[in-house]
């Protein structure tokens, strides 16, 4: 004879399959109604994607700067939006494709930078035509970097002399 408890024990511990239909098709719901969203915010927004390649490029060339002891010179050229960076007396020992293409950037279409300011410049020296200066401790003059897309909307990047860390703003910035 079988204990009719048993039986009923076992089938209590499991989902029906129309439970798990249910939900399975509330969570296609929710994540058909979250996508167009959640696409713009992580693949739509060209202006963050180019902010970070530009902070990744300085911070690279930093810390290039530092390992090697060699000052770096961080270069833009406005034709092609595209960003990288060298050894400051011209002599990089790294000529190998991969290690050229890893000390450079290209800013995502319709992204460009606007200005390159720095606080200690003076009129003779133009940072967007004679490049920014990484010292051989990783150290750079204040300077503000200002990206904007074809809607206008723009995100200066303010770089610290001795800290690290770059600070992204919306909109335009000036020195304090």
């Amino acid at each position: 004879m079988q204990d009719k408890s048993f039986t009923y024990q076992a089938a209590e511990q499991g989902f029906t399959l129309l439970e798990l239909l249910i939900v399975s098709l509330l969570i296609a719901i929710s994540l058909a109604m979250s996508m167009p969203s959640l696409r713009t915010s992580i693949v739509g927004d060209q202006l963050a994607t180019g902010s970070r390649k530009v902070i990744s490029l300085i911070n690279s060339s930093r810390s290039k700067a530092i390992r090697d002891h060699q000052a770096q010179l961080i270069f833009f050229d406005s034709s092609e939006q595209k960003l990288w960076y060298r050894q400051a007396d011209g002599t990089d020992e790294d000529t190998d494709e991969t290690a050229v293409k890893h000390r450079s950037v290209t800013l995502p279409t319709g992204i460009r930078i606007d200005a390159i300011k720095q606080a200690n410049g003076g009129i003779e020296q133009d940072p967007m035509k004679d490049g920014l200066w990484v010292s051989k401790q990783g150290y750079m003059d204040k300077t503000i970097i200002r990206l904007t897309d074809n809607k206008n909307k723009s995100i200066s990047l303010l770089i610290s002399p001795f800290l690290l860390n770059i600070k992204a703003t919306d909109g335009s910035v000036n020195f304090d």
